[in-house]
């Protein structure tokens, strides 16, 4: 799927280097633009930020978006939501975790959707907090939505995202302070 993966697998299999080929995923791109639709899901008044993904702690780190919400909050930024569509197994805990860091109210967790594409298409910023990928589909739908993305350096960031696209951070904190200029700047 992506040059990323092709050398990974290289170095791991070294055997079957010669026989990798990599074909980027296709995203039927009007078929895209026609269920986002033209009816924004969000309110006017805030900046609102998106992540398509499966509640999991582990991979998608979902937790520690929910804990990135409580630093933006203690810092005085609270001008903003970040919608989690998706569901998953940490979901309860996480909704639960939102209470108990009392930002419910920043991070909305939306539950599956079978088209999320609104989601993606009015939000302000897309943001992807995992801990790793390989060539997430729902980048490429954030892009063909012409949707900015902020996410980790997963395996083929840099190679599926172009700076006018996006902010590929190298660590969790450049991540964060990344989030934070670009919900000030909106404000």
């Amino acid at each position: 799927m992506s040059n990323a993966i092709k050398e990974r697998f290289s170095e791991f299999l070294p055997q079957y280097a010669d026989k990798l080929t990599v074909y980027h995923n296709r995203f039927p791109a009007e078929e895209i633009q026609a269920q986002a639709g033209a009816v924004s899901p969000y309110s006017a008044d805030a900046y609102h930020i998106v992540t398509v993904a499966r509640v999991d702690n582990l991979q998608k780190r979902t937790d520690g978006m929910v804990k990135l919400c409580e630093r933006l909050h203690n810092e005085g930024i609270d001008g903003f939501c970040w919608h989690v569509v998706g569901d998953g197994p940490d979901l309860p805990g996480n909704q639960q975790l939102a209470r108990d860091l009392g930002v419910e109210k920043l991070i909305c967790f939306e539950g599956a959707k079978t088209n999320p594409f609104p989601y993606l298409k009015y939000a302000d910023l897309f943001a992807l907090y995992s801990a790793y990928e390989g060539y997430p589909m729902v980048v490429g739908e954030a892009q063909v939505l012409n949707t900015f993305i902020l996410t980790t350096n997963y395996a083929a960031a840099k190679e599926q995202i172009t700076p006018e696209q996006g902010i590929v951070a190298e660590n969790d904190e450049e991540f964060y302070q990344e989030l934070k200029r670009l919900i000030l700047c909106r404000s």
